[in-house]
């Protein structure tokens, strides 16, 4: 029998150390007394993994980053929920003047280079395609792709 700790997340894809600092940075935001520690935090995210996660946007420990979060840019006011994944140089972000940022429920996937701007919504199960740029929600279980993105394939959550 293997007493090894498991070296996999809830959603079967490795744990990665970059959402465990984000999430520890997220925590310690929180109050004003730790809240220096928790852009020190941020800063060596952006050092070591190239990507910028600001403590105080909403990461659930499940979500899968592709090459650990490479240039992945995330605005404050995100909120990413369990088992997403997020390819590499991936922008989830504001868009002036609507106040607010995008909402990934569980299960979305956003691959490389999309662009997901604006107070929107990515629906349950959806999937972004590489290069997208999403200015509006997209329905649960949806493929979308282009510039600006359509919806390529309709789906059923």
């Amino acid at each position: 029998m293997n007493d090894m700790p498991s070296t996999k997340g809830p959603a079967g894809w490795p744990r990665q150390r970059l959402v465990g600092l984000q999430n520890s940075a997220h925590r310690l935001n929180r109050y004003a007394i730790t809240r220096p520690l928790a852009r020190l935090i941020e800063l060596v995210i952006r050092l070591v993994y190239g990507a910028y996660m600001p403590a105080a946007a909403t990461i659930h420990r499940s979500v899968h980053f592709g090459h650990n979060g490479l240039a992945v840019v995330v605005n404050r006011a995100a909120v990413i929920e369990e088992g997403c994944f997020i390819g590499s140089h991936v922008v989830l972000g504001g868009r002036a003047p609507h106040p607010g940022a995008p909402r990934l429920e569980p299960g979305a996937a956003i691959h490389t280079g999309a662009k997901v701007l604006g107070p929107i919504t990515i629906g349950r199960n959806a999937v972004v395609a590489p290069n997208a740029v999403v200015l509006e929600d997209v329905a649960p279980g949806h493929l979308v792709g282009g510039v600006p993105a359509r919806i390529l394939r309709e789906g059923d959550q």
